[in-house]
């Protein structure tokens, strides 16, 4: 059997809110993935291929992560060297001296502290997370809809037949709508008048 191919790995936001470069960013998410797949004893060589960077350049990014606290060397039995991810779990344990905004050039400083409210959840660390207002954002994209669908309902009757009016009439929204129902919606989007 042929291996599954690498598809790449996720970079949280709370990763990014450390004030990392793109490089070192880059590298700590792939040690983070690793250590959580069984450990990270990946040699630079290995993570050098996977970034597209030199062995050298992997070798000073992982000593700047270890100057920052970010990184703990647990082993080394002589072919091999352990890389422990360490999470930061507050703003003081951070190194955001060097975080500034690209466009304005001013301080970024980001909050601690919102937090989900999970049952499940008996995490004590608090996360760096921005604040999203979905129920805000939510709520106009359901005006929106509900009132696309409600025009599209009125062009329905002047445009359709009964049957196919009275089928339309049954459904909630467009996301139900399939075959030649959905291509109707897809023209009225098209051309609305």
């Amino acid at each position: 059997m042929s291996e599954s191919k690498r598809t790449g790995v996720w970079v949280a936001q709370w990763m990014e809110d450390l004030g990392l470069t793109p490089n070192q960013t880059r590298l700590y998410a792939e040690i983070v993935s690793l250590d959580a797949k069984g450990g990270c004893f990946a040699s630079n060589e290995y993570l050098g291929a996977v970034l597209r960077l030199k062995r050298d350049t992997v070798s000073r990014l992982v000593s700047q992560l270890k100057a920052k606290g970010l990184l703990k060397q647990t082993g080394f039995d002589g072919r091999k060297r352990y890389l422990k991810p360490e999470l930061p779990t507050t703003e003081s344990e951070l190194d955001l001296s060097q975080r500034k905004d690209v466009a304005t050039g001013l301080q970024i400083k980001p909050r601690i502290g919102i937090k989900s409210k999970p049952d499940s959840s008996t995490d004590p660390k608090p996360s760096l997370k921005y604040e999203v207002h979905t129920n805000i954002q939510n709520s106009v994209l359901k005006k929106d809809k509900e009132s696309d669908w409600d025009e599209f309902l009125r062009w329905s009757e002047k445009k359709l037949s009964l049957s196919t009016r009275f089928l339309l009439s049954q459904v909630r929204g467009p996301e139900a709508l399939s075959g030649l129902q959905l291509s109707y919606w897809e023209r009225w989007k098209a051309n609305p008048s």
